[in-house]
C-alpha cells in the first residue's frame, strides 16, 4: 500500500463524517423540514452507482465510502420521514 491509499482512506473517513452534524441537528431539533426528499433520494442513488462502480473495479476505498454514505443517507431519509410524520400529526391535532 502506498501513500495515496492512505490519503484515499482518510478522505473517505472525512467525507463520511461531514454528514454527522446534519444528523445530529435533525435529532436535536426533531425536524428535517429543511431537507428535501429529492436530494436525499438522489444522494442514495448516487451511492448505489458508486458502489456498483467500486465493485466493478474492486476498489476497497470506494466500496467503503459508498456503503458508508449509503447508510448515512438512509439514516437521514428515515429520520426525515419519522420527524415529518410526527410534525404532521402534531399540526393536525
Amino acid at each position: 500500500m502506498n501513500l495515496f491509499y492512505y490519503i484515499g482512506l482518510f478522505a473517505s473517513f472525512f467525507g463520511l463524517t461531514q454528514q454527522i452534524p446534519q444528523i445530529y441537528k435533525i435529532i436535536k431539533t426533531k425536524s428535517a423540514t429543511d431537507l428535501s426528499y429529492g436530494t436525499i433520494l438522489l444522494t442514495i442513488s448516487n451511492q448505489i452507482l458508486w458502489f456498483i462502480y467500486a465493485m466493478s473495479i474492486q476498489n476497497t476505498i470506494y466500496t467503503i465510502n459508498a456503503v458508508g454514505h449509503f447508510f448515512i443517507d438512509i439514516t437521514e431519509l428515515l429520520l426525515k420521514a419519522y420527524y415529518d410524520n410526527i410534525n404532521q400529526q402534531q399540526a393536525t391535532t
